[in-house]
């Protein structure tokens, strides 16, 4: 009988959420890099990785886990994401810069849509946590960058960066994503709000700068999850 990929990934879950309550980094890398070659970056991330950071977060709020949770399946994540970083080359190959603005300070969120991303053929380069607009404009123009992405919880991140907003949307293609994103009521020419699913977001960001740029398309679906 053929597994159920469904079935496959809320087992993996489930382990990978039990190995975190142990703090046990190398059950947690295996059982990740297992379900990432058996089912891909998208599944792995929206379906394992996501659902157990908000449980983690959920059983900190209870009571039931705590801060070196927390910080441990942060640590544990990245690595794994640092495992799927191989070189991406080719005429095809596009770059996209990450970056939360300044005073956010969560951007696991936004380097798992980045894992997503390079699944894609995209060079991911990533700013980080509460980087300056300046910096952000600096690094699309020095990597003449396909696009790029922000991402934020809070509305005022970007409320009191619209002047900034329009002006890198004008020289690259500019995405905006996160709760504060999708809380503005208003939206600078050229610039675009990505939906909180982040399948979609990533064919959209996909799409849309492929588009624009004439780019042969790939099915990621037949890429290796890691290379």
């Amino acid at each position: 009988m053929t597994p159920d990929p469904a079935t496959d990934l809320a087992a993996a879950r489930e382990l990978v959420m039990s190995a975190t309550r142990e703090l046990d980094g190398g059950t947690v890398r295996d059982l990740l890099l297992d379900a990432l070659l058996a089912s891909g970056v998208d599944a792995t991330v929206t379906r394992v990785i996501m659902p157990v950071l908000k449980q983690v977060g959920d059983d900190w709020e209870a009571g039931r886990l705590g801060v070196v949770h927390e910080h441990f399946v942060s640590s544990a994540f990245r690595g794994v994401l640092g495992e799927l970083r191989l070189p991406v080359q080719g005429a095809q190959a596009r770059t996209v810069v990450l970056a939360c603005p300044p005073k956010e300070l969560h951007d696991l969120p936004l380097e798992l849509f980045g894992a997503m991303l390079h699944a894609r053929w995209w060079r991911v380069v990533s700013l980080g946590a509460n980087s300056p607009m300046t910096a952000v404009g600096e690094a699309a123009r020095f990597l003449k960058a396909d696009a790029c992405v922000l991402a934020g919880v809070r509305r005022s991140s970007f409320e009191a960066r619209l002047p900034s907003l329009a002006r890198l949307g004008r020289t690259v293609p500019l995405f905006i994503a996160g709760a504060g994103a999708a809380g503005l009521t208003e939206v600078p020419a050229g610039v675009t709000v990505l939906p909180d699913d982040l399948v979609e977001a990533a064919e959209i960001v996909d799409a849309a700068v492929r588009a624009d740029a004439d780019v042969p398309t790939i099915d990621h679906r037949s890429e290796p999850a890691v290379g």
